[in-house]
């Protein structure tokens, strides 16, 4: 018996794979067990490979009909993977999950009951002879988590991703973190783009050539340093944008690239599309600076006043300086400039619209 199961393309999501990959688990648990499958191990040691099937019309087969016709694609090994880890009892809460490969494509992979991903040479398809995934991104819970990174190489002003294809330049000249939204497409629901450009701390200034931006304006030249770019999409311009920032901001955590005057900036900025009200921002934003600085204080052997006082001398060089060098104050004048973000105009499906703070 074959069950066919029809998703309309706008609902091709994580959550409604990862149920049809759960359903061929089960199965493929129930044929291992009975002895009526070989494993994941079993077939790819008598040289069962991966193949990629049709674009549109995927088959999630269970292993008997790997070990059939000696090959399958990703939906199908990460099931039958996932089978073998619980019969096993390796790791019976192994499941098989969807991460986004592509801006509308997923590959499914194994998740184990740690949480941990099989990626590279872990994951099943790559161990079937499949190419592993090779773009560097964040992967979190649901499919508005996955953020893909991209690098800006100012020296010609382009932004390299996957395998070093040139996609778009900088946004702008500034110095300081980037904004961009702008409409677009996916498959066939219209949706919004946010991007968040990060400058990477100790970074050198690198002179850029003049160039003409989205807006259609020339930039004329000028210096910038590098930057992580983090894009991600939303059903609204604010989300697409939040989505981006929580992107720019783990990477920067993660990577210990990013200052902490424009990690606090882009934290503010989350708060601020988020709703909460500049009181509570600033509450909460003290509360994060007079942390983080008692920690880095702790870990460098340095005295606290003078992380604070580095905090409020650049706000100061931006022309914010705070009435005091304490945690109150430094928060109101990165709050203050939160405030003043607004996303008056958001072009429509051709051009982006950029802002920085």
């Amino acid at each position: 018996m074959r069950i066919r199961i029809a998703v309309p393309e706008e609902h091709v999501d994580p959550p409604v794979i990862d149920a049809a990959l759960e359903a061929v688990t089960r199965l493929d648990e129930s044929l291992i067990r009975s002895g009526k499958s070989p494993t994941s191990d079993e077939l790819v040691a008598r040289g069962a490979k991966w193949r990629p099937e049709n674009m549109g019309d995927e088959h999630f087969d269970h292993g008997g009909t790997i070990a059939q016709r000696g090959w399958g694609d990703c939906d199908d090994w990460a099931p039958l993977h996932a089978a073998t880890l619980r019969t096993s009892g390796r790791d019976p809460g192994a499941k098989a999950v969807v991460i986004p490969s592509g801006p509308s494509t997923y590959h499914a992979v194994v998740q184990r009951s740690t949480g941990h991903i099989e990626l590279g040479p872990e994951d099943i398809s790559a161990r079937a002879g499949m190419k592993p995934l090779s773009t560097p991104r964040v992967v979190g819970a649901g499919a508005d988590a996955a953020i893909e990174c991209v690098a800006c190489d100012p020296h010609d002003g382009r932004v390299y991703h996957g395998q070093l294809l040139p996609t778009v330049g900088p946004l702008s000249l500034h110095c300081g973190p980037q904004f961009s939204v702008r409409g677009c497409v996916v498959g066939k629901t219209p949706l919004y783009e946010g991007r968040c450009d990060l400058p990477i701390m100790g970074s050198p200034l690198i002179g850029a050539r003049a160039k003409r931006t989205h807006a259609r304006r020339r930039i004329r030249g000028g210096v910038m340093p590098y930057a992580l770019s983090s894009t991600a999409h939303g059903p609204t311009p604010v989300a697409a944008l939040s989505h981006a920032i929580v992107g720019a901001v783990l990477c920067g955590d993660a990577a210990e690239l990013a200052t902490s005057l424009d990690r606090y900036k882009l934290l503010a900025l989350q708060c601020k599309l988020g709703g909460m009200p500049p009181s509570a921002i600033a509450q909460s934003m003290a509360s994060q600076i007079a942390s983080d600085v008692t920690h880095e204080a702790a870990m460098t052997g340095t005295d606290p006043g003078a992380h604070l006082s580095a905090l409020a001398g650049a706000l100061a060089s931006e022309g914010r300086a705070p009435r005091a060098a304490e945690p109150t104050a430094i928060a109101h004048a990165i709050v203050s400039a939160a405030e003043g973000f607004k996303l008056r105009h958001v072009v429509g499906l051709p051009d982006p619209y950029h802002v920085r703070w």
